[in-house]
């Protein structure tokens, strides 16, 4: 979709303005200035979305699996795997700051990920193996450290789309190949485990990260320093834009229905596989290999047509109201599977398309249009972390209590969820009506600039405060 006028941060691939402020310059300062770098070309988006992917496809599935061969206790791994959120989650604020200080992302990114993978390869020296302490110090460092794959990817993509003003291609079309790469890793790296042994799934992540870094250092432009002159030139001619702050309440309303999703999300990300295999008879590994490619699939066509509605002036919470009907709709489904047959879960996964690739690429687009200009990387990170992080992790230690058998079960558990979404989605939706409808009070009071009502912007347009004088009503 169509990037609003401001580029939420400066690197080689443009300067904040878009390039407008070099058409407002002196000529005669154009011979002083330095050439002009070549734009980040959009396959480079393309493939750091799939190869990271592919990386974590190899790793993370698997992680588990290697904590019980080196003698760790169920108890052991559920404190890493409670842990390591919370690293992520700091490193992904930490990072974001860190990356909105310097204004550019490259030499972040690039340094994080191969200190991260390289913590990841402690994993393999027998020292770490031998001690939960120095295994916990690893997981603590590589979470912390890798935590910027994310973010700071979704961040890069949304900058050079603003930046290079694309118009005929949206997030949704670069990050449908981290389902490529998922999908498609999934299919194979089990295989090879079997084959090479555990030690492959470190070699083989590491391998997929060289390649990927490789990518990163070579196409994505060197940082320079801010071409001051056009800067102050663009200052002079066009008008300042309000400052906003990150806590408006559109932002609060915004994390807070992340939260629900994600905490809601968490019972079928950490356990529709554990049901399928406890529950179910005749459950294999090739069927739970088929279900995840499904789901993969299923997501690169929302992902790739998501911008249409951009496009087409459709309200985030329209898309949001939207998901949650078929996240209801997806959890009453599994109510429904018989135990005899868990094959037919595979009609119920193309359901995970609209689930969580149109509610992922709703929420980061709109996570830049809420994003102040100095603080886009910040919310990237804000919108990952509250998501994968803390929402999962929470909401599956509170499923992980219920779908005991000595509590609900997986089935009222489902039946629990979906409630819970509903429940949700009104209040939620109430809390809009409210805010808005005080809002229009608040701006009827002073005199909007062009006398125009205030409507609810769509995820196209620019920002959800209003135009003119009126327009830090809602930043408060």
């Amino acid at each position: 979709a169509g990037a609003p006028g401001r580029a939420p941060m400066t690197d080689g691939a443009g300067l904040a303005g878009g390039g407008r402020a070099e058409a407002l310059v002196d000529p005669a300062a154009g011979e002083r200035a330095e050439p002009r770098q070549k734009p980040t070309p959009l396959w480079v988006l393309k493939a750091t979305q799939l190869l990271g992917a592919a990386a974590f496809a190899c790793f993370s599935r698997y992680v588990n699996v290697y904590f019980s061969e080196i003698g760790l206790s169920r108890t052991q791994i559920g404190v890493l795997g409670f842990v390591s959120p919370f690293a992520s989650f700091a490193g992904q604020i930490f990072w974001g700051a860190v990356i909105d200080r310097l204004g550019e992302y490259k030499r972040t990114l690039v340094a994080t990920q191969l200190l991260g993978t390289a913590a990841i390869m402690l994993f393999m020296l027998s020292p770490v193996k031998q001690s939960f302490a120095a295994v916990m110090m690893v997981t603590v460092l590589w979470t912390f450290m890798l935590s910027t794959g994310g973010p700071i990817m979704d961040a890069m993509c949304l900058t050079v789309l603003a930046e290079q003003n694309v118009t005929d291609e949206a997030y949704g079309d670069q990050r449908l190949w981290c389902a490529v790469g998922w999908g498609g890793m999934a299919l194979i790296a089990g295989q090879l485990i079997d084959t090479f042994g555990l030690d492959f799934m470190f070699l083989g992540f590491a391998v997929i990260q060289l390649v990927d870094i490789g990518i990163c250092v070579v196409w994505l432009p060197k940082p320079k320093k801010p071409d001051r002159d056009s800067a102050a030139a663009a200052a002079v001619t066009e008008p300042a834009e309000p400052p906003r702050n990150l806590w408006t309440f559109e932002v609060i309303w915004f994390f807070a229905n992340l939260m629900q999703y994600g905490a809601a999300m968490s019972l079928i990300e950490g356990f529709l596989f554990v049901w399928l295999v406890e529950d179910f008879h005749g459950t294999t590994k090739l069927l739970l290999g088929a279900a995840t490619v499904v789901m993969c699939l299923f997501e690169i066509p929302i992902f790739k047509y998501m911008g249409r509605l951009w496009r087409g002036g459709v309200g985030f919470d329209a898309v949001i109201m939207f998901c949650q009907a078929i996240l209801v709709l997806r959890l009453l489904l599994y109510t429904l599977l018989p135990e005899s047959t868990p094959w037919l879960v595979l009609f119920v996964e193309p359901l995970h398309g609209i689930c969580f690739a149109a509610m992922w690429a709703a929420s980061v687009e709109y996570g830049q249009r809420l994003a102040p200009p100095n603080a886009v990387a910040r919310m990237q990170a804000l919108v990952n972390g509250l998501y994968y992080q803390v929402s999962m992790g929470l909401g599956s230690m509170v499923w992980g209590v219920l779908v005991e058998p000595t509590s609900l079960g997986f089935v009222w558990s489902f039946w629990v969820d979906a409630m819970f979404i509903v429940a949700w989605a009104v209040i939620w939706r109430l809390g809009l009506y409210i805010h808005r409808r005080r809002r229009r009070g608040q701006e009827q009071s002073c005199r909007p600039r062009g006398g125009q009502e205030q409507r609810e912007v769509p995820l196209a347009g620019g920002t959800p405060l209003a135009d003119g004088e009126c327009g830090a009503v809602g930043a408060r």
